[in-house]
């Protein structure tokens, strides 16, 4: 009988010292590349967009070239930074706001199915109205400036945070339902160790709806609101002035993607750092 070769046995100390070696570098890797995955993607697609004006030959008029817009954007920075922040705080107050009178509301309409089937209905007739159809009318309501734009910007943020909000409150496991009640916990106690973190994933869900539509508000109201400044009010200039105001069209386009894009990734962020525990971020 051939005896076998013996395979030294390797120490706990050397299994974890290789296992540190090797997880992290290759966690490192993979943790680089999806993170210029966006970079690459928006790169492509502008290089595209590039490619296809020039190749087409297409008038700035139509389409301008990306490179063309960041020029222009780069021209007088001052003049979208200025108009930025105010555009930023518009959105920014409508979208806290909206989900400061959601929170509330979703809590009741989670706990009751009477007051749930009393506002649902208000709830979808304000979401499937386009914003653009009562704007004017919340202008003559409350008056031009900056309560209008609030106003717009809270109406078009909050349905999504309380349908959201609603879901998350009522999607806890049942199991775990029963097992609270089998230890005899209190509806707060319920509430707050089983109700909330189940709607954690949801709020942060809505949150990212509502930057678009905070922006969206934002600048619609900007162009009712009879208002001096903003993005919306640049925009609004920059089209009355026919061709010769396309550069600042698509300089405010691309300055609004940009504030976008920032703020769905800090909500990114600050989702992974409240969800750490969550199944979601386990990837």
């Amino acid at each position: 009988m051939v005896d076998e070769p013996v395979v030294p046995a390797l120490e706990d100390d050397a299994i974890d010292e290789i296992t540190v070696r090797r997880g992290p570098s290759r966690m490192s890797r993979a943790s680089i590349i999806l993170g210029i995955a966006p970079l690459v993607g928006l790169v492509v697609f502008l290089g595209a967009w590039q490619l296809v004006v020039e190749i087409f030959s297409i008038e700035a008029y139509k389409l301008p070239a990306p490179w063309r817009i960041l020029r222009h954007i780069a021209s007088d920075p001052g003049f979208y930074a200025r108009h930025s922040r105010t555009t930023l705080w518009e959105a920014f107050v409508g979208f806290m706001l909206a989900m400061l009178l959601a929170i509330p509301l979703a809590t009741a309409m989670a706990l009751s199915r009477f007051i749930d089937r009393a506002v649902m209905p208000i709830a979808v007739l304000i979401q499937v109205t386009p914003i653009i159809a009562y704007a004017p009318a919340v202008v003559l309501w409350v008056g031009t400036g900056f309560r209008s734009i609030i106003v717009i910007t809270t109406v078009v943020c909050f349905v999504p945070f309380l349908v959201n909000l609603v879901s998350g409150l009522r999607s806890v496991d049942p199991l775990l339902l029963e097992l609270a009640h089998s230890v005899d916990a209190g509806r707060s106690e319920v509430f707050w160790r089983l109700r909330v973190p189940s709607a954690l994933p949801n709020l942060f869900a809505a949150a990212r709806i509502s930057v678009g539509l905070a922006l969206i508000g934002a600048v619609l109201g900007e162009f009712f609101g009879l208002v001096k400044g903003g993005l919306g009010f640049a925009l609004k200039t920059a089209q009355s002035r026919g061709f010769r105001g396309i550069d600042q069209v698509w300089g405010c386009v691309f300055v609004l993607a940009f504030i976008g894009a920032v703020a769905t990734f800090l909500l990114s962020v600050a989702e992974r750092a409240a969800l750490h525990w969550h199944a979601s971020q386990r990837r």
